[in-house]
C-alpha cells in the first residue's frame, strides 16, 4: 500500500477517535470541527482558527491511541 494511502488511513483513524473524545467529553469549543471528517487535504489545506481546531481534535485522538 503506498505512503498516501497509509498516511490518510492513519489521519482517518486518529481523526475518529478525536471525534469521538470530542463528543464523549462534551468539548463544546471543538464540536463543530468535530462534526464531519475533513479528508487529509483538507485538514492539510486550512488556516487559522480552523486549523487550531482540527490540531486540537487530532491530538485528542493521538492521546487515546496511547
Amino acid at each position: 500500500m503506498p505512503d498516501k494511502e497509509l498516511d490518510r488511513l492513519l489521519f482517518d483513524r486518529i481523526w475518529a477517535l478525536g471525534a469521538k473524545a470530542v463528543h464523549e467529553n462534551h468539548i463544546s469549543a471543538l464540536a463543530d470541527a468535530a462534526l464531519s471528517t475533513p479528508t487529509l487535504e483538507e485538514y492539510q489545506n486550512s488556516h487559522g482558527e480552523r486549523m487550531s481546531d482540527f490540531i486540537k481534535v487530532i491530538k485528542l485522538g493521538i492521546a487515546q491511541l496511547r
